[in-house]
């Protein structure tokens, strides 16, 4: 057969813990004054939050071409940055230093007016507690400062390191007042915003920059703002939104100086470099100008074009091919010195080549030297990741040597193959006179110091502009606000948690209570104990009388009994089955209330019942029942002439039900219940009666109950609710294993209606 998943009875669960409302209630009281105590003393936290807009960076622009030369390119001044990489930047540990520098944000002031009333004083404290900056820059723990100051100006001052370590203490001191800790010199002082005549009770907690920087990345954060845009989220949860507001400005600030920074310190290097070669080609500009100028005076020259009119025709496109090709070859050899100066080592090349292999190498070689740069800001030269920069930079720079190299020799073949042009040109030419193959020589000279210097001058003024720029790097699109609603406390939720927290506690209570008790309460409680069939329970007996079952009465503990009575019918199926015993575990669990109702019951249905004393040590039914005491079950066992009829007793409350008190205790209880008297009672109470139920004695104090389990039809366990161990309902289930009980069926007795679920009610709801 399939197995039948278990199934969550809830109202069984309701009906358990319903008795404890009491406990509920309270519990739900007390955390929902807890939760708006939270609420009173918690301040409410804001995102504060700013857009800031970072176009990457490409400074590559085309450059001016003189003459109509496309010789050269342009000089980069620059590198591309990705938005991610500005992100790390902007999240930086160094920049939220410097922010908390700034702002003081290492020293809160919290001053507490009432338990609930505390106001955070951001730039406006009344007392302030400084020290110099190089304490902080190396204080690493955390210290709270607590001032009470009176209305005559004394101060009370008390330094604490967590909750209970006492650092420091001073008692009526006049402010300022210098403090002494194991940490440093701090001075508690006055500002302005210090009123005299009113008393002050301030709380400055104050730590190191480096741990508050620290932990400020935990609320502080910035994050694309969505993919495919270059955006940047910056935002932080703050109680006090100005403080918040002033934090992403501050960052914001910092992180446009810091390129700013950058860009004007790759401007001037790059100046540097232009002026220094701007002297030199000047130098050699004005040498070349003043060789013409003597060359002509000497030999008398205006216009020797004019004289040789053709061939210079002929000869134009070699000597313009030469120029070009000298002018890339001196840009080229510029590089290559650039390059090759120990002083440029970590410096960007200005030059682009006009060579593809030169140009792929100098742009990547010119990405490793920004990388360098910003990683400069923030790491140490002995930095694994500077170290490896350094190295790739290095690699780069040999590729770029080689490039450069690779240019030069293609420069100088295509020179040889102008040169062999311009030389084929110039046979034509020797009927010219020397002076004017000279005289051009020199001006192809002069053109080609003059195209570098044009060229150097342009750049220079570009690079000038670059300087004189002071665009931001990150352009604020939205600035600083905090949202109109509180990130917490949420107030539906810490209500509900209270909720929940109120009914959890009285569960967790209780079942630390079942867990830690060794008794059970009900029915409930005692099926989870034993697999033994539970047929019954019993409600407490408010009534004098102990016979509870009678003719007429409707009562709710009558409905029980008849509950049981039932149970034990189904337990005997066979018309031989007669013999109801009944037992508990120890005296004082009503064996012999459950006894005397449940053989009353019987006698309800017309049959003839006897109820049996066998309970001989301590006999309690003749009180019970007030019948006389004497015979009893003992005159019987121990007197061969005493007959059935001598000890049974009518019992007028309850017609057809005998009762067979116990008798006078005997010195022998067990042997006489182990006799053959023994045999010969059960033999003619079985011939007589139709039910007989015996009152047997305790199983766990004596052993005369198991000399009378061979007569037994059906055996009923009687417990006492919060009296029976839960121990004793094992000692049941261990009897039965034995086979030491037969057919067992166990009752708990005394119990409250509402420990019971409800069991038993429907006929009568009342005992009266």
């Amino acid at each position: 057969m399939e197995k039948k998943e278990p199934v969550i009875d809830f109202s069984a669960i309701v009906q358990r813990y319903r008795r404890y409302w009491w406990l509920f209630l309270l519990s739900l009281l007390a955390c929902i004054a807890v939760a708006v105590m939270y609420l009173k003393v918690k301040k409410p936290v804001f995102l504060v939050q700013s857009i800031v807009l970072v176009d990457p960076e490409d400074n590559a622009k085309p450059g001016a071409s003189s003459m109509g030369s496309s010789l050269l390119k342009s000089m980069a001044l620059g590198g591309g940055s990705r938005v991610e990489d500005e992100i790390v930047v902007m999240g930086s540990h160094h920049l939220r230093m410097l922010m908390v520098k700034e702002l003081r944000l290492n020293r809160t002031y919290i001053e507490r007016k009432s338990f609930f009333d505390r106001v955070d004083h951001y730039n406006d404290s009344p007392i302030e507690v400084d020290a110099p900056e190089t304490l902080f820059d190396t204080l690493s723990t955390s210290m709270q400062f607590k001032v009470k100051t009176t209305a005559d100006g004394k101060a009370d001052i008390k330094v604490k390191k967590g909750r209970f370590k006492t650092l420091a203490e001073a008692s009526g001191v006049t402010l300022p007042a210098t403090v002494k800790t194991p940490y440093g010199m701090f001075q508690v002082k006055r500002t302005a915003y210090y009123k005299p005549g009113k008393e002050y009770n301030i709380t400055a907690a104050v730590t190191g920059n480096i741990p508050k920087a620290e932990a400020l990345s935990h609320v502080m954060v910035a994050e694309l703002l969505r993919k495919k845009a270059n955006a940047i989220d910056l935002n932080t949860r703050e109680t006090n939104i100005q403080r918040g507001r002033d934090m992403l400005n501050t960052i914001i600030r910092l992180y446009n100086e810091r390129g700013q920074n950058e860009k004007d310190q790759q401007a001037i290097n790059t100046a540097k470099f232009i002026d220094d070669r701007l002297e030199l080609v000047y130098r050699n500009l004005m040498g070349s100008e003043a060789e013409i100028e003597a060359y002509k005076r000497s030999h008398n020259l205006v216009d020797p074009e004019l004289q040789a009119k053709s061939v210079i025709g002929r000869q134009d496109m070699a000597d313009q091919a030469i120029i070009n090709l000298e002018a890339r070859y001196r840009i080229v050899s510029m590089i290559k010195d650039f390059v090759a100066d120990p002083a440029n080592k970590h410096s960007f090349i200005p030059f682009s080549a006009d060579s593809t292999a030169a140009t792929s190498a100098i742009t990547a070689y010119n990405s490793l030297i920004m990388q360098r740069m910003k990683l400069e800001n923030s790491a140490l030269s002995d930095n694994p990741s500077m170290q490896r920069l350094d190295n790739q930079i290095e690699a780069m720079r040999a590729n770029v040597v080689s490039g450069v190299d690779n240019t030069l020799r293609a420069l100088r073949v295509q020179l040889a193959k102008a040169g062999t042009v311009s030389g084929n040109a110039a046979g034509t030419m020797r009927s010219i006179p020397t002076t004017e193959r000279q005289t051009r020589a020199l001006y192809r000279q002069q053109g080609i110091q003059n195209e570098i210097y044009t060229f150097l001058l342009q750049k220079r003024e570009e690079n000038a502009l670059v300087l004189a720029a002071t665009t931001p790097k990150g352009k604020v699109v939205d600035q600083p606000y905090g949202k109109s609603e509180p990130l917490s406390p949420n107030k539906p939720l810490v209500f509900l948690l209270a909720l929940l927290a109120a009914m959890a506690i009285p569960v967790f209570l209780l079942a630390i209570k079942n867990l830690f008790t060794t008794r059970f309460a009900s029915q409930e409680q005692l099926e989870a104990l034993t697999a033994m069939p539970v047929i019954g329970h019993i409600h407490h007996n408010r009534h004098d009388d102990q016979l509870v079952v009678q003719d007429g009465r409707n009562w709710s503990i009558v409905e029980l009994f008849r509950y049981v009575r039932n149970n034990v019918q189904f337990m005997m199926p066979e018309p031989t089955d007669k013999v109801v015993l009944v037992t508990s575990s120890v005296s004082g669990e009503g064996k012999s209330f459950v006894s005397l109702n449940l053989a009353a019951a019987f006698a309800l249905l017309g049959k003839r019942v006897a109820l049996v004393g066998m309970d001989i040590r301590k006999p309690t039914l003749a009180q019970m029942t007030h019948l006389r005491e004497a015979p009893g079950v003992t005159a019987f066992l121990s007197q061969q002439g005493t007959a059935l009829d001598d000890i049974a007793q009518p019992l007028q409350q309850v017609p057809g039900l005998d009762v067979l008190v116990g008798g006078t205790v005997p010195p022998n209880p067990s042997e006489l219940l182990l006799g053959k008297r023994t045999e010969q009672l059960f033999d003619q109470l079985r011939h007589t009666y139709d039910v007989i139920v015996v009152d047997s004695a305790p199983i766990a104090m004596v052993s005369d109950t198991f000399s009378l389990t061979r007569f037994a039809d059906v055996t009923v366990g009687v417990t006492r609710a919060n009296r029976t161990r839960r121990t004793m309902v094992k000692q049941f289930d261990r009897l039965v294993a034995e086979g030491r009980l037969k057919n067992l069926g166990l009752v708990i007795n005394d119990t409250k209606p509402s420990q019971d679920n409800g069991y038993g009610y429907g006929y009568g709801d009342t005992d009266e």
